[in-house]
């Protein structure tokens, strides 16, 4: 496989594109068990092919130094533009339909929005493809009003791209990082997009959380899944449930579930979800999961976390260690605060059992890491 990336030394995402994939999962695997020195940590869980596992993919938009169109990731620290559509850890199908997008653009004579001067149309583009069954969803942002000429985009793009099946248009006037702003319009399509995890089908909207990388998400959630030994006696609590994912895949083996969520619009696929796949025995609730322990009467069997990296609030971590669920298991992005979360489990009641590293991230020092934890007295 050619490794060579024009962008490589500009880009700053694939840190280590030049080092043998099984030195990487090494390398991984020591600097987890370096956060875990009393444990043991088992092999990292790697892919069979490391390149294009990337199925969404944001770019923004800029001008080159001949005020041609061009869409990329920021520059490492900097709000310079690096042309990604050729990326290596991108899904090939995404970075033509990227091409595509700003060869229309430059066609119709659309612009980039600039953020300092607020003036321009196109601010980023955001796709994701569906790994199960190729189809696309492309989300075009602009600084603007409106896009002009928008049913005449919307017919190119789909007619050079028939695997795109829904295109949204998306409206984001503030000066912020963040890529999505609160308003949208659907172009094209229904306006999600559906894939396939482990034989159950969920819809993906716009500001879904949804892994990046679909075939090493399934290897994570089914080893969790399995480390967690769920049976139809179990109630399990998911406290950071998103749009549903994990929650009903454990449903098919549990008694019920709970899954709890911050975000309204999260909950509102999660929902959808469980219908889609005619699962009943989960239910799924909008809250803070601090304050949601407060209220929840039942003590859960299982509780399952996969909070973002800042991870889990040491009040909850306590909170979670006095309910006394039998069994624990932590999914992190970020093993370091994983690790500090874990030590208010470990010092009131509770043991590591296993450790198992599953690499979401190829060509970079991320890792996911999943850690399961029992009650001593269970």
């Amino acid at each position: 496989m050619k490794t060579e990336c024009p962008a490589e030394k500009k880009c700053g995402g694939c840190t280590n594109l030049h080092v043998s994939y099984e030195e990487q999962l090494k390398q991984k695997q020591e600097a987890v068990q370096k956060l875990y020195p009393k444990y043991h940590v088992d092999p990292v869980l790697g892919m069979k092919n490391p390149y294009h596992y990337r199925h969404k993919v944001y770019a923004a938009f800029g001008t080159d130094r001949n005020g041609r169109l061009m869409a990329g990731m920021y520059e490492e620290h900097t709000h310079r533009i690096v042309p990604s559509g050729s990326c290596l850890i991108q899904n090939e199908t995404a970075n033509q339909i990227l091409k595509g997008m700003i060869e229309i653009a430059e066609e119709m004579h659309l612009s980039a929005y600039d953020e300092d001067t607020r003036r321009g149309i196109l601010r980023h583009a955001y796709i994701r493809v569906a790994h199960s069954i190729g189809k696309a969803m492309a989300i075009i942002v602009i600084g603007s009003e409106e896009l002009p000429g928008a049913k005449k985009f919307v017919s190119l793009l789909t007619n050079r791209f028939p695997e795109i099946e829904t295109i949204v248009l998306n409206f984001n006037r503030k000066h912020t990082s963040m890529v999505l702003g609160e308003r949208s319009k659907v172009l094209y399509g229904p306006g999600y997009l559906t894939d396939e995890l482990l034989g159950m089908k969920f819809h993906l909207s716009p500001a879904s959380f949804y892994q990046v990388n679909p075939v090493q998400t399934e290897v994570l959630y089914q080893t969790a899944i399995d480390l967690a030994g769920i049976t139809d006696h179990d109630a399990v609590l998911d406290a950071c449930c998103g749009i549903g994912t994990i929650s009903l895949i454990a449903a098919r083996q549990a008694k019920e579930v709970v899954g709890v969520e911050i975000s309204p619009d999260a909950i509102r696929d999660a929902q959808h979800n469980a219908k889609l796949n005619h699962i009943a025995n989960a239910d799924f609730y909008c809250d803070d999961a601090n304050s949601f322990l407060d209220r929840l009467i039942d003590r859960p069997d299982v509780v399952i976390l996969d909070p973002p990296r800042a991870g889990m609030k040491r009040v909850f971590m306590q909170h979670l260690a006095e309910m006394k669920p039998d069994r624990v298991v932590y999914i992190s992005c970020f093993p370091e605060t994983q690790a500090r979360d874990i030590k208010n489990l470990t010092c009131r009641g509770y043991r590591v059992k296993k450790i198992v590293p599953v690499d979401l991230f190829p060509m970079t020092d991320h890792v996911e890491t999943i850690v399961l934890l029992s009650r001593t007295n269970s």
